[in-house]
């Protein structure tokens, strides 16, 4: 038999098919919401969940997150969610590991980029390896906020801001570049927690969000932050099979019947 395909696959239709990043400023109820997610499980990297039931493994080195990645894949406990809180610290766990295995101080000890390139590999390699685990897997990040220069219509200079997660640039094309979802935690000016799904920009701000789905359907703009509502966009956006629309006992997230 050949190893290429005959036919298209089906469209993926479960939120487990897909990667999640969610961020914003801190206490806004990021981990809230991923611990909303069905069965989910920590691998805390900050003491998120300390006010919640959670299930969790804190890690506080590499070596750690690898040990628990190994335990999930030889293991394959009966969880649904796999939540990465904060990704953030996890880089600067890679950071401090690179750095000790090399004898270095600071990536940039390596020259020529090579620190950083091995740093990005181990993440490359990590995020492939938590893709192919049979769990929808999201990554919390906190928020960062950077002044941008640019021009207007009339070439005067202008200052607009730019929100993205806070990993630095290097970790961040990966892990952005790796998602299928990169969503945004915020409040609006009554205070209610929302999730920002597509990217906006006026004037004075650029907001990095995407999603993916089809065109003319994209997930709302604006939901509610809970796992509900976006359990609920999702089905809109992301044509279920007739037997989910059917089966009220049909888990969306991973289109298997509990």
């Amino acid at each position: 038999m050949g190893i290429l395909p005959t036919a298209p696959h089906k469209p993926r239709t479960a939120m487990s098919h897909y990667v999640w990043l969610v961020y914003g400023p801190p206490k806004i109820g990021k981990t809230t919401f991923a611990n909303d997610w069905p069965n989910a499980f920590f691998i805390a990297t900050e003491p998120g969940t300390a006010a919640m039931e959670a299930m969790e493994v804190d890690v506080s080195t590499w070596t750690d997150f690898e040990g628990v990645l190994f335990a999930l894949e030889k293991e394959r406990p009966k969880y649904k969610t796999v939540v990465v809180d904060t990704v953030d610290n996890l880089w600067e766990l890679l950071v401090d590991h690179v750095c000790a295995e090399n004898g270095w101080q600071d990536l940039g000890d390596g020259g020529f980029g090579k620190g950083y390139k091995l740093a990005r590999r181990k993440l490359t390699a990590a995020i492939a390896r938590l893709r192919k685990l049979p769990f929808a897997i999201v990554f919390i990040s906190h928020e960062r906020r950077d002044m941008v220069e640019g021009r207007d219509e009339k070439n005067r200079k202008v200052e607009s801001e730019f929100i993205t997660s806070q990993l630095p640039g290097s970790a961040r094309k990966v892990l952005h570049g790796s998602v299928d979802f990169i969503l945004r935690a915020e409040m609006d000016a009554d205070g209610e927690r929302l999730l920002r799904t597509q990217p906006h920009r006026d004037e004075k701000v650029e907001i990095e969000c995407g999603s993916r789905g089809i065109p003319s359907r994209p997930l709302a703009d604006m939901i509610e932050l809970s796992f509900g509502a976006l359990q609920t966009a999702f089905i809109e956006a992301f044509p279920q099979p007739t037997s989910a629309k059917i089966e009220k006992t049909e888990n969306i997230l991973t289109n298997e019947k509990e």
